[in-house]
């Protein structure tokens, strides 16, 4: 799947030791995507900033998590291109 939009936020989180950076994209000014780029794929992120406009293909990652039984939808960023126009 492909998500082509702004960037609204680059948020770093580091969760019991997982690293992970999340970006907040805009495809519309309607929704927001939030993508998570983790490990070497946060390296992808050096030189983007906000309101740059990229696309990005990510994996969708579905999750139950074991402590609440809630059930999370996560995507994570596979390859991210800068658009320039």
């Amino acid at each position: 799947m492909t998500i082509t939009g702004n960037i609204e936020n680059i948020e770093y989180r580091n969760t019991a030791g997982h690293e992970k950076k999340v970006v907040t994209i805009v495809p519309d000014h309607r929704q927001r995507a939030f993508v998570e780029f983790r490990g070497r794929k946060m390296d992808d992120l050096h030189g983007l900033k906000e309101n740059d406009e990229i696309q990005v293909s990510v994996m969708l990652e579905g999750k139950i998590s074991k402590n609440s039984g809630i059930q999370y939808n996560n995507f994570v960023a596979q390859n991210v291109t800068q658009i320039i126009r």
